[in-house]
């Protein structure tokens, strides 16, 4: 329940306040129908009180996208216990929850990208990680960090978001099964981008070893 608007909260307390009742409210609503009347409701505080601390509603949107994603970015990080082929299969599940989960808040941010720079830097800052962590596992097991491989992983990180978003309208495939598709095809075009059956055959071997 949010806190009375009378309570003493500092700036950051209240504004973690605010965000965690606008979460609560897309839990049912669209991103794009949240208002600053009743996102000001769910927390319990003014109108006033949200213009103050986020500007504008736009602003205020923004902020709870950059929240959202940075809950994602903490659910898909590797475990550094694991192996790298663990940690991908583990990575790929914990997006396609994570975006299953508020499908309307990503599906917002990715159809904005084109649009709004702040939306295309958070969209671009999420991708950049998963690509980094991709980059850093394949690297440790052999595979020479190259252009080609770089944009490979990329390439693959496109693919994987636009085949779960796609997924999320009709689901004809099982989380299971959706996972797989997503893990065969990153191993597959791995193996194009080093063009050397041998030496993926080792990388291959070394990603799932643990540390």
């Amino acid at each position: 329940m949010p806190q009375a608007s009378g309570a003493r909260l500092s700036p950051v307390e209240r504004k973690a306040q605010i965000l965690a009742a606008a979460r609560v409210l897309l839990e049912e609503r669209e991103l794009d129908t949240l208002s600053v009347d009743s996102i000001a409701r769910e927390a319990g505080v003014s109108p006033g009180l949200l213009f103050h601390y986020f500007g504008s509603l736009r602003k205020l949107r923004g902020a709870i996208v950059q929240s959202v994603a940075e809950e994602l970015l903490d659910h898909v990080a590797p475990d550094p216990a694991l192996s790298a082929e663990e940690q991908l299969r583990n990575g790929i599940g914990a997006f396609i929850d994570q975006v299953a989960l508020r499908p309307s808040v990503y599906l917002a941010v990715v159809r904005l990208t084109h649009s709004d720079p702040e939306m295309r830097r958070l969209h671009g800052s999420v991708r950049a990680a998963f690509v980094d962590w991709i980059m850093t596992g394949l690297t440790a097991a052999g595979a020479p960090r190259s252009p080609a491989l770089a944009l490979t992983v990329k390439g693959w990180q496109a693919y994987m978001e636009e085949v779960v978003t796609s997924w999320l309208d009709h689901r004809a495939l099982s989380r299971t099964e959706l996972v797989d598709l997503c893990e065969r095809s990153c191993y597959q075009l791995v193996a194009a981008a080093l063009g050397d059956a041998d030496l993926w055959a080792r990388v291959r071997e070394r990603l799932g070893v643990r540390p």
